[in-house]
Protein backbone atom coordinates (compact mmCIF):
# COMPACT_ATOMS: atom_id res chain seq x y z
CA UNK A 1 0.00 0.00 0.00
CA UNK A 2 2.64 2.33 0.60
CA UNK A 3 3.46 1.99 -3.20
CA UNK A 4 0.37 2.81 -3.87
CA UNK A 5 0.48 5.93 -1.72
CA UNK A 6 4.10 6.86 -3.88
CA UNK A 7 2.60 6.76 -6.87
CA UNK A 8 -0.58 8.22 -6.01
CA UNK A 9 1.81 11.03 -4.70
CA UNK A 10 3.39 11.60 -7.92
CA UNK A 11 0.22 11.72 -10.34
CA UNK A 12 -0.41 14.73 -8.14
CA UNK A 13 2.28 16.62 -8.06
CA UNK A 14 2.23 16.08 -11.90
CA UNK A 15 -0.90 17.42 -12.26
CA UNK A 16 -0.13 20.74 -10.04
CA UNK A 17 2.89 21.59 -11.74
CA UNK A 18 1.45 21.41 -14.63
CA UNK A 19 -1.66 23.64 -13.79
CA UNK A 20 0.91 26.35 -12.05
CA UNK A 21 3.33 26.22 -15.74
CA UNK A 22 -0.27 27.35 -16.83
CA UNK A 23 -1.73 29.39 -14.83
CA UNK A 24 -4.74 28.40 -14.59
CA UNK A 25 -7.12 30.70 -12.96
CA UNK A 26 -10.59 28.58 -12.65
CA UNK A 27 -12.61 29.32 -9.37
CA UNK A 28 -15.54 26.70 -9.98
CA UNK A 29 -16.81 25.12 -6.81
CA UNK A 30 -15.74 21.62 -6.15
CA UNK A 31 -17.20 19.00 -4.11
CA UNK A 32 -14.14 19.48 -1.16
CA UNK A 33 -15.39 23.11 -0.98
CA UNK A 34 -18.57 21.86 -0.09
CA UNK A 35 -17.83 19.19 2.48
CA UNK A 36 -14.78 21.99 4.29
CA UNK A 37 -17.83 24.87 4.38
CA UNK A 38 -20.61 22.61 5.45
CA UNK A 39 -18.44 21.16 8.40
CA UNK A 40 -15.75 23.10 9.32
CA UNK A 41 -14.51 22.68 12.97
CA UNK A 42 -16.02 19.20 12.93
CA UNK A 43 -13.67 16.07 13.77
CA UNK A 44 -14.16 12.23 14.03
CA UNK A 45 -15.42 10.81 17.33
CA UNK A 46 -13.20 7.59 16.31
CA UNK A 47 -10.29 9.75 14.51
CA UNK A 48 -6.83 9.29 15.89
CA UNK A 49 -4.46 12.43 15.46
CA UNK A 50 -1.43 12.09 13.63
CA UNK A 51 1.23 14.51 13.11
CA UNK A 52 2.65 15.57 9.68
CA UNK A 53 5.57 15.27 8.62
CA UNK A 54 6.21 13.27 11.91
CA UNK A 55 6.24 13.16 15.57
CA UNK A 56 9.50 14.09 15.79
CA UNK A 57 9.34 17.33 12.89
CA UNK A 58 5.45 18.24 13.15
CA UNK A 59 4.48 21.28 11.33
CA UNK A 60 0.50 20.31 11.48
CA UNK A 61 -1.43 17.49 12.77
CA UNK A 62 -4.79 16.41 11.43
CA UNK A 63 -7.54 13.49 12.27
CA UNK A 64 -8.02 10.44 10.66
CA UNK A 65 -10.75 7.85 11.58
CA UNK A 66 -9.57 4.66 12.76
CA UNK A 67 -11.82 2.32 10.73
CA UNK A 68 -10.10 4.02 7.32
CA UNK A 69 -6.87 1.75 9.14
CA UNK A 70 -4.43 4.59 8.87
CA UNK A 71 -0.82 3.76 7.74
CA UNK A 72 1.81 6.05 8.81
CA UNK A 73 4.56 6.78 6.49
CA UNK A 74 7.93 8.71 5.99
CA UNK A 75 6.36 12.10 6.02
CA UNK A 76 2.74 11.84 6.31
CA UNK A 77 -0.46 9.44 6.76
CA UNK A 78 -2.72 7.63 3.79
CA UNK A 79 -6.01 5.70 4.82
CA UNK A 80 -8.76 3.67 2.98
CA UNK A 81 -12.29 3.19 3.46
CA UNK A 82 -13.67 0.15 4.97
CA UNK A 83 -15.25 -0.32 1.73
CA UNK A 84 -12.28 0.67 -0.28
CA UNK A 85 -13.98 3.60 -2.42
CA UNK A 86 -11.98 6.10 -1.12
CA UNK A 87 -7.79 6.70 -0.84
CA UNK A 88 -7.16 9.43 0.75
CA UNK A 89 -3.27 10.29 1.61
CA UNK A 90 -1.60 13.59 3.66
CA UNK A 91 1.92 14.20 3.51
CA UNK A 92 4.14 17.74 3.82
CA UNK A 93 6.91 18.34 1.97
CA UNK A 94 9.45 20.54 2.41
CA UNK A 95 11.39 21.61 -0.95
CA UNK A 96 10.50 21.84 -4.40
CA UNK A 97 12.30 18.47 -4.90
CA UNK A 98 9.85 16.79 -2.24
CA UNK A 99 6.70 18.50 -4.41
CA UNK A 100 8.10 16.82 -7.46
CA UNK A 101 8.80 13.37 -5.74
CA UNK A 102 5.33 13.14 -4.06
CA UNK A 103 4.04 14.12 -7.79
CA UNK A 104 5.63 11.55 -9.64
CA UNK A 105 5.13 9.39 -6.89
CA UNK A 106 1.18 9.98 -7.22
CA UNK A 107 1.37 9.96 -10.83
CA UNK A 108 2.56 6.38 -11.17
CA UNK A 109 0.04 5.30 -8.18
CA UNK A 110 -2.19 6.48 -10.70
CA UNK A 111 -0.92 4.66 -13.29
CA UNK A 112 -0.40 1.00 -11.58
CA UNK A 113 -4.10 1.13 -10.54
CA UNK A 114 -5.34 2.54 -14.25
CA UNK A 115 -7.10 5.70 -13.26
CA UNK A 116 -7.50 8.10 -16.28
CA UNK A 117 -7.95 11.78 -15.31
CA UNK A 118 -9.81 13.54 -18.08
CA UNK A 119 -8.15 16.59 -18.42
CA UNK A 120 -11.18 19.10 -19.86
CA UNK A 121 -12.72 18.13 -16.54
CA UNK A 122 -9.86 20.13 -14.23
CA UNK A 123 -10.90 22.47 -12.02
CA UNK A 124 -9.41 24.10 -9.92
CA UNK A 125 -10.62 25.57 -6.38
CA UNK A 126 -9.54 27.70 -3.38
CA UNK A 127 -11.21 27.30 -0.17
CA UNK A 128 -10.12 26.74 3.69
CA UNK A 129 -9.07 23.46 5.10
CA UNK A 130 -9.22 23.65 8.86
CA UNK A 131 -7.79 27.42 9.58
CA UNK A 132 -5.02 27.06 6.26
CA UNK A 133 -5.53 28.50 2.52
CA UNK A 134 -5.98 25.62 0.11
CA UNK A 135 -5.71 25.19 -3.51
CA UNK A 136 -8.10 22.26 -5.41
CA UNK A 137 -7.19 20.63 -8.14
CA UNK A 138 -9.90 18.32 -9.62
CA UNK A 139 -10.26 16.03 -11.98
CA UNK A 140 -12.99 13.60 -13.18
CA UNK A 141 -11.63 10.47 -14.66
CA UNK A 142 -12.30 6.43 -14.49
CA UNK A 143 -10.52 3.68 -12.64
CA UNK A 144 -10.51 -0.24 -12.58
CA UNK A 145 -14.07 0.34 -10.98
CA UNK A 146 -15.15 2.70 -13.56
CA UNK A 147 -16.02 6.52 -13.17
CA UNK A 148 -13.79 8.16 -10.49
CA UNK A 149 -13.01 11.33 -8.64
CA UNK A 150 -9.42 12.62 -7.65
CA UNK A 151 -8.73 15.47 -5.89
CA UNK A 152 -4.95 16.99 -5.14
CA UNK A 153 -5.09 19.66 -2.45
CA UNK A 154 -2.24 22.45 -1.65
CA UNK A 155 -1.94 23.51 1.75
CA UNK A 156 1.05 25.81 2.50
CA UNK A 157 1.47 25.50 6.42
CA UNK A 158 4.60 27.43 7.48
CA UNK A 159 7.74 27.52 4.87
CA UNK A 160 6.26 23.60 3.68
CA UNK A 161 3.28 22.64 1.88
CA UNK A 162 1.12 19.94 2.64
CA UNK A 163 -0.65 17.56 0.08
CA UNK A 164 -4.38 16.08 0.42
CA UNK A 165 -4.76 13.81 -2.12
CA UNK A 166 -8.08 12.21 -2.17
CA UNK A 167 -9.00 9.51 -4.64
CA UNK A 168 -13.25 8.17 -4.44
CA UNK A 169 -15.18 6.15 -6.88
CA UNK A 170 -17.79 8.35 -8.28
CA UNK A 171 -20.51 6.14 -6.77
CA UNK A 172 -19.72 6.18 -3.28
CA UNK A 173 -18.71 9.88 -2.88
CA UNK A 174 -22.14 11.04 -1.50
CA UNK A 175 -21.54 8.35 1.12
CA UNK A 176 -18.57 9.35 2.26
CA UNK A 177 -18.39 13.06 1.65
CA UNK A 178 -19.38 14.03 5.91
CA UNK A 179 -16.13 11.96 6.65
CA UNK A 180 -13.79 12.81 3.94
CA UNK A 181 -15.18 16.92 5.47
CA UNK A 182 -14.34 15.98 8.76
CA UNK A 183 -10.53 14.54 7.63
CA UNK A 184 -10.07 18.02 6.26
CA UNK A 185 -11.54 20.38 8.25
CA UNK A 186 -9.48 18.41 11.37
CA UNK A 187 -5.72 19.57 9.86
CA UNK A 188 -4.16 22.37 12.58
CA UNK A 189 -0.69 24.02 12.90
CA UNK A 190 1.42 22.29 15.51
CA UNK A 191 2.20 24.51 18.43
Amino acid sequence: MATLLARYRVAAAQRLAFILRHNLNLTMKTLLTLIAVAFLGVVAVDAKTYKLPNDDFAIASIDMPDSWKPTVVENGIWGQTEDTAVYMSVVAVGTEKGMQGEIEDTIEMLNKHKVSLDDSTKKENKFKAGSFDATELLYQGKDEDGPAAVSITFVPVKDKMIIITYWVSTDKEKEHSAEVGKIVNSLKASS
